[in-house]
């Protein structure tokens, strides 16, 4: 685990290591381990890597992910989950000595199968590599999109600079930094910004399953290199379809693991992070360690549930004799310096709060001395059914109201909840959104134009897997934890499992009970779970719990008139009423449209007027 950077083009660009360096230096919280640079001054090339011990069975030497050869040059970011299956395979590949087993699986991988290489590379990696005789560099982000990878093109297309993270480009003398007004209307219509757009002009980001090609001298151009498979009733028998896919699982668990001998959860004592408790230790890890976050439900407007989850975390804790840790937020907690710190971390900016949370929680992690974290946060969007499609009445009225609807990315973006939709932001934007809604449907397309099905519904499904979750749920994690200084994977994205999980059928033996890999992987483990988890109710985490003047200081100052006139983006009078309908609002989601305004307007003084009073 770790970040990559680096800038190919025109020599003027790149005359030595220093600026990969500075750029290094802007994430330095994803390499804590130390940094390796290569230049490469007649190609105007320099790469960079900042290296983070994680996932590795001998923690203590664990080489780093990045290689410098006669031919190749090589970072790569996060893991190869089936790098032993490649190197099998590699005995006539020239592999380098001294590199880690990553690095030489995807070497192997690209002598072999030549640039089809990255569809047969699986696991959570964004990775660059440098063909020296060829002159060419090509960048990639993993398949279900558990890593992110950005990159700037010059005005010339002559010169290309990317990074694990934007604040690494912004860093670069070349890059200005400047708000992309297009990108903050996709930001306030979904809460964070589908690709490849980023709210920084002329910063793009790989979508999942794609890859970036740049030979000297050649316009880059990106293409894709996966895609989800058609989804279909392809599986018959129930109970072979709860075998496999446990063996699916902890195949897929083994090698996220990659043998490390210490492993933390994100516990929430819900199913699908107590499976992964269960398969920990039937693996037998030595060390597993759980942590779970908790809310004081003494807070107005709290819910017991909001305590729940410490409970039947600790059910799980005890069951499987992990080393637990609580996470509480109690009443009155102040965010303070913190929350600056991770909206400065979310360069690509995500309205969620969990964001926040997560970071708690890795923070305690690093504390508690681990770095390798897995969670089950991203198992909905592989794996679930969307509530509202359980009863056959819901879905036959969901249905009627997308029957006008002519492509399957008009139905989702209808039935998807919205944070603001286009009309209502011509009421507080200074200038109105220059996009329409083909231009949001375009970005959807992006994403969902190939997948393909005949059921609407498990379309939807994966849609949100392949948006929602890689944008968001996952851009979360990996943002949140490496702020700590912690890797953090999901096995619910195991690209075997996730495939299976398409040849599912509607329904088993034509009733009307919607099937989900979620529902079949309860069934799974439901021998060695306790049974109050496996019979706990759904119960919604609290999305907005600083709605009670936590974030009073900081809303009185981004949101105030001269704050807002001074920025010149929102229109002040429409803002403060949508806070004061807020404060007297009794909603579940009270607290929603407030801290996606005030997240952005903390965003911009960070992010783009560098402004001395909200940096930490």
């Amino acid at each position: 685990m770790s970040g990559i950077c680096g800038v190919f083009g025109s020599s003027s660009t790149a005359k030595s290591d220093g600026i990969v360096l500075s750029m290094l230096h802007s994430m330095k919280h994803r390499g804590p381990n130390g940094v390796n640079v290569y230049t490469n001054i007649e190609a105007g090339g320099a790469l960079g890597h900042a290296h983070l011990i994680a996932f590795a069975a001998e923690a203590k030497t664990s080489s780093p992910a990045f290689a410098n050869h006669d031919d190749f040059a090589v970072a790569v970011d996060g893991g190869v989950t089936n790098g032993a299956e490649i190197l099998a395979q590699s005995a006539a590949s020239r592999l380098l000595e001294h590199a880690n087993a990553e690095v030489n699986a995807v070497l192997a991988a690209y002598q072999i199968y030549g640039e089809d290489f990255l569809s047969k590379l699986d696991g959570p990696f964004s990775l660059a590599i440098w063909d020296k005789p060829k002159r060419q560099l090509i960048l990639s982000r993993d398949k279900l999109g558990e890593k992110s990878l950005y990159y700037y093109i010059d005005a010339k297309q002559e010169t290309v600079i990317f990074a694990s993270e934007i604040k690494a480009i912004l860093a670069h003398p070349a890059v200005r930094t400047e708000l992309d007004l297009d990108s903050l209307s996709l930001y306030l219509a979904f809460g964070y910004i589908p690709g490849p757009k980023t709210l920084f002009r002329n910063v793009h980001k790989l979508l999942p399953g794609e890859s970036l090609h740049f030979n000297l001298g050649d316009r880059p151009r990106t293409r894709k290199y996966w895609h989800l498979p058609r989804i279909s009733d392809g599986i018959e028998d129930e109970a072979l379809c709860i075998r496999q896919l446990r063996e699916l699982f902890m195949r897929g668990l083994e090698r996220y693991v990659n043998g490390a001998h210490e492993i933390a959860v994100f516990l929430s004592g819900g199913v699908d992070s107590s499976i992964i408790v269960a398969g920990l230790r039937e693996l037998g890890v030595p060390r597993i360690a759980t942590f779970t976050i908790g809310f004081d439900a003494k807070s107005k407007g709290a819910n017991v549930e909001d305590r729940e989850d410490l409970f039947y975390a600790k059910l799980v804790a005890e069951k499987f004799g992990t080393e637990h840790h609580e996470v509480v937020i109690e009443s009155g907690h102040q965010p303070g310096p913190a929350l600056l710190r991770v909206i400065k971390q979310f360069d690509d900016l995500i309205m969620t709060p969990n964001g926040y949370s997560k970071y708690l929680l890795a923070q305690a992690a690093r504390e508690a001395g681990i770095s390798s974290v897995l969670t089950g946060s991203a198992a909905a969007g592989a794996c679930g059914v969307h509530r509202k499609f359980l009863d056959p009445k819901k879905r036959a009225k969901l249905l009627k109201k997308t029957q006008e609807c002519a492509t399957d990315e008009e139905r989702y973006y209808k039935l998807r909840s919205r944070l603001f939709d286009l009309e209502e932001q011509k009421q507080f934007l200074r200038q109105p959104p220059r996009i329409g809604k083909p231009d949001i449907l375009e970005v959807l397309h992006h994403y969902i134009g190939d997948i393909k099905s005949d059921d609407f519904f498990r379309l939807f499904l994966f849609s949100n897997l392949m948006i929602t979750s890689t944008e968001k749920s996952l851009k979360v994690l990996d943002k949140a934890g490496l702020l700590a200084s912690v890797a953090l994977r999901s096995p619910y994205l195991d690209r075997a499992l996730v495939e299976y999980s398409t040849q599912l059928p509607s329904s088993f033996d034509g009733g009307e009970t919607y099937v989900s890999l979620k529902t079949h992987m309860k069934k799974a483990f439901e021998k060695v779970l306790p049974r109050p988890v496996l019979e706990r109710p759904v119960v919604g985490y609290p999305s907005y719990y600083w709605n009670n003047g936590e974030l009073s200081e900081y809303q009185d100052r981004v949101l105030s008139r001269t704050s807002i006139e001074e920025n010149g983006i929102l229109n002040y009078e429409a803002v403060s009423r949508l806070v004061e309908e807020e404060k007297h609002s009794d909603a579940k989601s009270a607290g929603k449209t407030t801290w996606a305004l005030a997240q952005f307007c903390l965003w911009y003084e960070i992010h783009i007027k560098n402004n001395p009073a909200f940096l930490v």
